[in-house]
């Protein structure tokens, strides 16, 4: 059975993302995650790493330093969010609204989020993005109708 074109082509931009994800933080941590794994659901990219903490890390955590590990990986985090955001922008070709960074070295992952702009926000002609509510209201007033939902 032979695969649909388009699921092929995402299946190479997630696994892009997912690399490049993970040479970021081979690079800016010493260590990269052993596994990587990106997720699109419409707006939302999901990036889930598992493994990569260091030794230094490990230690810590060995004796009860979790929270000084986290306070280290969201600061590394904020220092490299911008080159995150850029090269998701760049492989995916749609702006990134918000990052967000969540480490849980207890069982050794990390999941990088990004909330991308909807599509088609920039042809917007007065700017304002409608967004679907859980009423089936829109969120600029204009009309409404029933709630988004996952395809």
């Amino acid at each position: 059975m032979a695969t649909e074109p388009v699921a092929d082509e995402r299946g190479l931009l997630l696994a892009e993302i997912s690399n490049v994800v993970v040479r970021v933080h081979k690079r800016f941590y010493g260590k990269g995650p052993v596994r990587a794994r990106a997720h699109l659901s419409r707006d939302l990219l999901t990036v889930v790493l598992e493994g990569g903490f260091t030794r230094a890390e490990q230690t810590l955590l060995r004796h009860g330093h979790s929270r000084q590990v986290i306070d280290s990986r969201l600061a590394i985090e904020e220092t490299v969010g911008d080159e995150l955001r850029a090269v998701v922008e760049t492989i995916l070709c749609r702006a990134v609204r918000s990052f967000m960074s969540a480490p849980d070295p207890a069982n050794e992952l990390q999941v990088e989020v990004f909330v991308l702009q909807p599509h088609g926000s920039e042809e917007s002609p007065d700017g304002d993005v409608p967004t679907a509510r859980l009423d089936g209201s829109s969120s600029n007033g204009k009309g409404s109708g029933p709630p988004a939902t996952e395809p």
